[in-house]
């Protein structure tokens, strides 16, 4: 039986994999209860990826909501899953955020979502607006060939620009967790 003192109402969203998720469904919601107590981030994330699967290598990122920063958080140790407990211990109710991404590529936090106030409006320029009939223009401008002899090439003349080059160099991209 739970402590009502440490028990914690979850209201999850998860999201996945942005390359690979449908366009139409944002994410799948669902509630969890947990103690505060019992519960470390490992086994918490454990059991939510046992429920509902990511994809083959994909990893969990955690994230909640701070409505008094009106931020996203991130959660990566067992202390920062206290302290989102701690700022929810009068309300008894944490948003969560889960994102399946990619190894390979880099995380990008949610800094907004609808229906949750963000301070990352204060700080963010307003972008400029392009009427759409010249988004089209632009577009098909940026993607012409600037060298217009070079448009069309004859099968014969294909291997003049394929050079094989052995790969020697192993290029590391680091990500920077913020």
């Amino acid at each position: 039986m739970m402590d009502p003192k440490s028990t914690y109402l979850l209201e999850i969203k998860l999201l996945g994999n942005p390359k690979k998720v449908r366009k139409d469904v944002r994410c799948f919601c669902f509630d969890k209860v947990v103690d505060s107590d019992t519960t470390n981030l490992k086994d918490l994330v454990d059991e939510i990826t046992d429920q509902y699967p990511p994809g083959y290598l994909e990893v969990a990122h955690v994230q909640y909501y701070d409505k008094d920063l009106k931020s996203f958080p991130a959660v990566n140790t067992d202390q920062e899953l206290m302290l989102m407990f701690q700022k929810h211990s009068n309300s008894k109710v944490v948003h969560v955020f889960i994102a399946y991404t990619d190894p390979s590529g880099c995380y990008e936090p949610i800094i907004e979502w609808e229906g949750y106030p963000s301070n990352s409006n204060q700080f963010s320029e307003p972008e400029p607006t392009i009427p759409s009939s010249s988004t089209q223009a632009n577009e098909e401008i940026s993607t012409e060939n600037p060298i217009i002899g070079n448009e069309h090439i004859g099968v014969d003349e294909e291997g003049l620009y394929l050079k094989i080059k052995p790969v020697l160099d192993l290029t590391v991209v680091a990500c920077n967790k913020e």
